[in-house]
C-alpha cells in the first residue's frame, strides 16, 4: 500500500463517526488477533527430543496421573 492509498484511508476514516470509528478499530483488533499464531501441543516424541526424559520417566508420571485421578476428593 503506497502512501497515497494511506492517506486517503486515514482522510476517509477521520470523516466517519464516533461509531464507526469503533467499529473499525473493533475489526483490526479481530484481523490481528486471528494473525496471531495459536500455540501447538507438544507431543511425547518432541518432549522426547528436548529433554532428558526417557520412556521410563514419562510413564511413572502417567502412573502417579492415573493414581491422582483415583483420588476420591472432598466436596463442600
Amino acid at each position: 500500500m503506497g502512501t497515497a492509498s494511506c492517506e486517503s484511508i486515514i482522510q476517509r476514516y477521520e470523516s466517519l463517526p464516533e461509531a464507526a470509528k469503533r467499529e473499525i478499530s473493533d475489526f483490526i483488533d479481530l484481523l490481528i488477533q486471528k494473525r496471531k499464531p495459536r500455540r501447538k501441543k507438544i507431543d511425547k516424541k518432541k518432549l522426547l527430543q528436548i529433554s532428558c526424559w526417557n520412556d521410563e520417566d514419562i510413564k511413572a508420571i502417567e502412573e502417579v496421573g492415573k493414581e491422582i485421578n483415583k483420588w476420591n476428593l472432598e466436596t463442600f
